[in-house]
């Protein structure tokens, strides 16, 4: 009786997830990541703009936002949690959300949480950890 109460009670839905990918950057606001010191800002980063040999982007690259105030940076995979691949990228926009091109789900970004607003996905962007490092740099790490 305990083991078929142990098995019902199993959630059989598929959940998508991203893969773990190794995350590691460096934002400079003071040189090439400029634009982050604009509130809503937002840079999209891919292998292509890998700049060291030890950069790594994550799973489909970086999204690096900035909050409303440019007070905070915040940091998550490109990649939508609903379609699970490299290849479909959300979307940023300059009004603190990004979007699914597939599915069609829209994630906030300006707070740091990557929650979905709506669409058919049910969790958020992978969000990854920033830490403040000397003056207008940060490390992105996971």
């Amino acid at each position: 009786m305990l083991v078929t109460v142990v098995f019902s009670c199993v959630d059989e839905s598929s959940h998508l997830t991203i893969p773990y990918a190794p995350v590691s950057f460096r934002i400079e606001l003071t040189g090439p990541d400029y634009l982050l010191r604009t509130p809503l800002s937002y840079i999209s980063l891919s292998e292509k703009e890998q700049r060291l040999p030890t950069d790594r982007l994550g799973y489909a690259g970086l999204l690096v936002v900035s909050d409303a105030t440019a007070s905070a940076i915040y940091a998550y995979d490109l990649c939508c949690p609903y379609e699970d691949s490299k290849i479909i990228k959300v979307v940023p926009e300059n009004n603190g959300s990004a979007t699914c091109p597939q599915c069609k789900s829209v994630f906030v970004t300006m707070y740091g949480q990557g929650s979905v607003v709506s669409g058919p996905a049910s969790e958020s962007l992978q969000k990854y950890t920033v830490i403040p490092l000397q003056q207008g740099s940060y490390r992105i790490i996971n």
